[in-house]
């Protein structure tokens, strides 16, 4: 693993050449087990002396000392490409200020490389294969609908969890999470999520184990997270989720001034109300990381598939996932058909690939347990060319304020910019 502290300038190309998917090498493969945001939660549990963790510490470069507290701050959005960028702004001090003081190491995000996949794995440590959220939108085939993964409700009722009505997880909550698990050992785990997503349903998955605070602001964050370190006697694990960064860049843009200055501005914020603080405990570390970078589409380049109706005659589901990363399901025998078509009539957009295909080669994790079936999968995900990405509107009936459309930044692919992320860290105290 590279150390890139004041050397942030080598050639990216020959960093990432590990990671690059041998068969199509313009894409990155996620690289489990070898430098991916899923070996993170391993050695944040090892750091408390849970399960073996030895390889996880060797993949992040890290060895470090039984600590007191740790904090992960996972901010959504901050790839590398969109943290070059920012550190390239002649103002950015406390960005630059930051990585100079810290170690830096180039990871990679999961696929499909988007919040509700990335952020389940964090919470879990289960591998996408294991906890079965794949997008942001995912056909449930014990529903047979389509679900927002971030709600976990049918698309267009965000107000009916299906959790809340009787369809259960077994798989995950027979895991465990994180937080849970540090629960069991004595340390005390914290949660801090902006107040629109501390009740949705992802987080009754994600946060169990852990003591939730909502927060308005993140500077009202680092304010409860201080106090929460300073107050509570015993080791402590503080779990602290950054949504504006990728707000700004979906909408605004990822190589932009103003996710440049919202990321300055966050480190501003984390320099003078947590690192300067003079009462922090001692032994305390900071790591920070994400779930995905950004790509920034070509708007002549989105296709939406309402308007194909040759391909829907095959279609047995609406198309699901994400833009970057969408999955497709078909009547019985019209695969087949369905590749021949999609291969002939988008082949600069993207290139269909089996399902099984992208099991056996391991871009779901490669399975610690026995993983009785895929199906839920689907049967076909199409994967993103250049800057093309895929909608299918005729789920607008379902969800009308669906804007989809507006976005300029976006995820979920395995480009460059989406899948390779920072994971920074740092003793403060």
């Amino acid at each position: 693993m590279i150390v890139m502290n004041k050397e942030r300038g080598d050639d990216l190309e020959s960093v990432i050449d590990k990671y690059r998917w041998e068969k199509h090498k313009e894409f990155v493969k996620p690289a489990f087990g070898k430098g991916c945001i899923m070996d993170i939660p391993g050695f944040i549990l090892s750091s408390f002396g849970i399960g073996d963790g030895g390889n996880t510490r060797r993949i992040l470069d890290m060895d470090m000392e039984s600590p007191e507290h740790v904090i992960f701050l996972l901010i959504d959005g901050f790839g590398y490409s969109t943290m070059k960028y920012s550190s390239g702004k002649n103002d950015m001090k406390y960005l630059e200020d930051f990585l100079d003081r810290s170690s830096m190491r180039l990871i990679t995000s999961v696929f499909p490389s988007t919040t509700s996949t990335a952020t389940v794995s964090y919470h879990t440590n289960m591998l996408p294969v294991e906890h079965r959220i794949l997008g942001y939108n995912s056909y449930i085939p014990e529903i047979g609908t389509v679900c927002n993964m971030i709600s976990m409700s049918p698309v267009g009722r965000k107000d009916s969890c299906i959790l809340d009505n009787g369809y259960e997880m077994p798989w995950i909550r027979k895991n465990g999470t994180v937080h849970s698990k540090l629960e069991s050992n004595e340390v005390r785990s914290f949660l801090y999520l902006p107040n629109a997503i501390k009740n949705s349903g992802l987080t009754k998955i994600t946060g169990n184990g852990s003591s939730i605070s909502g927060y308005v602001t993140v500077s009202q964050m680092i304010t409860q997270l201080k106090r929460d370190l300073i107050n509570f006697r015993g080791r402590t694990f503080h779990f602290c989720y950054i949504s504006t960064v990728d707000t700004i860049s979906h909408k605004v843009g990822p190589y932009t001034d103003d996710a440049a200055m919202e990321i300055e501005l966050i480190f501003m914020m984390l320099k003078e109300q947590l690192i300067n603080s003079p009462s922090l405990p001692e032994n305390t570390f900071l790591f920070i990381s994400a779930d995905h970078g950004h790509m920034v589409l070509d708007r002549k380049q989105i296709i939406d598939f309402r308007h194909d109706k040759e391909l829907r005659s095959w279609m047995s589901a609406p198309v699901y996932g994400d833009p970057r990363a969408p999955f497709m399901r078909f009547e019985k025998g019209g695969i087949e058909s369905a590749i021949e078509y999609l291969e002939e009539r988008y082949p600069e957009n993207f290139f269909p690939v089996k399902i099984p295909d992208l099991v056996r080669g391991g871009f779901f994790g490669n399975s610690r347990n026995n993983v009785e079936r895929v199906d839920y999968l689907g049967d076909l995900v199409l994967i993103m060319k250049n800057s093309s990405s895929v909608f299918d509107y005729s789920l607008k009936i379902l969800d009308p304020y669906n804007d989809g459309e507006s976005m300029v930044g976006m995820h979920g692919g395995l480009s460059l910019e989406e899948m390779i992320v920072p994971f920074i860290s740092r003793k403060i105290a």
